[in-house]
């Protein structure tokens, strides 16, 4: 708008001045239906110019009308927390004075107009402790926790539904330095980063999880495990450097099943089944994995497995009823070719507890051994298993 006008201003400077240099005012001549108005061109410009003021003029003050609730509210907004801030820094004058009633009365006063209502209740709180008035002094804390609580809950609230990763990880960063202390922060934040994927955060988080006990032990491990894979999966494809990630890692967490877990999916993920079988020999030994854990393997991931047999048989020995070392066994008997001792390990399985995953690995043993129609058998057993 203002552009527009300053181009007109010109134009009409130009009709002024233009006629008034060049010695010849000219004429203006309006037809009106049977009536006609003559007049000069600078009295046309200037009459110009005028109605263009009033038209600009009666826009601005159209604008301002509809924009008068906004700014009338934030202007008693804006007044209300300048005078609750006023209020609250005499009510905390009279408290350095000792004027303990005076002081708590102004403080409370002044709570709900400023911006951390909490402020006032508490100060008011400390000033009825100083008069020995313990009825008051705890109503006053009850509204400092409730309004702390209401805030609390709103930001928990959007973090939990937030769709936005980045959202979601600043509000979670701002939540842990606020609260870094309280339960109800910590799952929170545990729950949104580990949605929006913001492992690393996660992975720093894990001690205080731990310690605490306020996620269920299966989700803490899971959430441990994609955490340490990522870090993992961070130090690169190459095998030493994976390993040196791994030796980083202080012993306790190197004990930890769900840490060595990770450290096995990226070592298959990647290929390094030789390194992976000795990592999985060595945490048979220290019982930090179980056959549970190592059956939801593949057999063709594990190479080199003479450690991870010897470990594997020793467990046989020492539980015999149990069918997932058995199982554990057959599968590890036929990664290294022996189908004779796949097939027996399974069949005991079988006999100890029938399932799908024991049929299974059943037909692989025996088609590894050549016996087709049995293994089809077999893996037809394994279905009807999975139907049921």
């Amino acid at each position: 708008m203002i552009k527009a006008l300053f181009i007109i201003l010109i134009i009409a400077a130009g009709l002024i001045l233009g006629p008034l240099w060049s010695g010849s005012s000219g004429s203006l001549i309006l037809l009106i239906g049977n009536y006609s108005i003559e007049m000069s061109l600078v009295v046309a410009a200037i009459l110009l110019v005028l109605t263009l003021l009033v038209v600009w003029l009666c826009e601005a003050l159209i604008r301002k009308l509809f924009s008068g609730r906004k700014l009338t509210a934030n202007w008693f907004l804006k007044r209300r927390e300048q005078k609750a801030q006023q209020q609250f820094e005499t009510a905390l004058t009279e408290w350095l004075n000792k004027n303990y009633k005076v002081a708590a009365s102004a403080a409370e006063s002044a709570a709900p107009g400023l911006k951390r209502p909490q402020q006032g209740y508490l100060l008011a709180a400390a000033a009825w402790q100083s008069l020995n008035n313990n009825k008051e002094q705890q109503r006053l804390l009850n509204l400092a926790q409730n309004q702390a609580t209401d805030a609390l809950s709103v930001q928990l609230a959007t973090l939990e539904t937030t769709t936005d990763a980045k959202q979601a990880l600043q509000l979670s960063q701002a939540l842990l330095q606020a609260h870094p202390k309280q339960n109800n922060v910590l799952r929170a934040t545990a729950n949104a980063l580990y949605k929006h994927q913001h492992l690393q955060s996660l992975r720093e988080l894990l001690p205080a999880l731990h310690d605490r006990e306020i996620l269920p032990g299966a989700r803490l491990a899971e959430y441990t495990r994609a955490s340490y894979r990522a870090y993992f999966h961070a130090a690169g494809t190459d095998s030493n450097k994976l390993n040196d990630a791994w030796r980083d890692l202080p012993k306790k967490m190197r004990r930890s099943t769900p840490v060595r877990l990770a450290y096995l999916d990226t070592l298959t993920q990647r290929g390094f089944g030789a390194l992976a079988a000795k990592v999985a020999a060595r945490g048979i030994h220290y019982q930090v994995l179980t056959a549970s854990d190592l059956l939801q393997y593949d057999a063709r991931d594990w190479r080199e497995t003479a450690a991870m047999r010897d470990e594997i048989e020793k467990q046989v020995k020492a539980h015999p009823q149990h069918p997932n070392w058995l199982l554990l066994l057959a599968i590890v008997a036929i990664q290294e070719g022996d189908a004779l001792l796949a097939e027996r390990a399974a069949e005991k399985a079988i006999t100890i507890r029938p399932d799908r995953q024991a049929y299974r690995i059943l037909g692989e043993a025996l088609f590894a051994n050549h016996q087709k129609e049995a293994a089809l058998q077999a893996f037809r057993q394994a279905a009807n298993f999975k139907q049921g």
